[in-house]
């Protein structure tokens, strides 16, 4: 029994002494950077709301500029083969939808990276607030320890009050 304690004490005590925070007089301090962190989770909270309502934006630009991008291949194709029989005005018309498709293709392909670059944003913020949350998580457990190892001061209890007869 006496063995867990020493055990249990020099456990505690070796915790206690990789903290930043130590005695009582530093829980201003604590507090102050618990409240830092605590506004940055936030301020990450909103930029990730942010990212994850751009997604939807995305989703449906990518899908439309896919759907225009193979239309005007289709269509481009289709004049491709008209101005194949000679005519100036085909080969002009032909020449002018391939330049649209190409157009629609690279909108596309835009589109589909500004998605990707998104979800990369929406990892990392990610990330950082479960990095945060794990500094948040590490001043707690110092302030438990200081609460610990500083005691609040005992309030000596009013005299009892003898019941009054009557």
């Amino acid at each position: 029994m006496f063995g867990a304690l020493t055990l249990c004490m020099f456990a505690f005590s070796g915790i206690v002494s990789a903290q930043k925070y130590k005695t009582a007089a530093d829980t201003l301090k604590l507090n102050k950077e618990y409240s830092d962190v605590s506004l940055e989770i936030s301020k990450l909270n909103v930029k990730l709301i942010e990212a994850k309502d751009k997604t939807a934006g995305y989703d449906s630009k990518t899908l439309y500029t896919a759907q225009s991008a193979t239309n005007s291949a289709e269509v481009s194709k289709s004049d491709a083969a008209t101005a194949t029989d000679g005519k100036l005005t085909d080969a002009k018309t032909a020449m002018k939808q391939a330049k649209k498709a190409d157009k629609d293709a690279k909108d596309a392909k835009n589109a589909k990276d500004d998605q990707s670059n998104n979800i990369k944003d929406i990892d990392k913020l990610t990330a950082k607030i479960q990095e945060k949350k794990l500094v948040l998580a590490d001043l707690d457990r110092q302030k438990t320890a200081i609460i610990a190892l500083n005691p609040p001061p005992q309030v000596p209890s009013a005299m009892p009050v003898p019941p009054v007869k009557q």
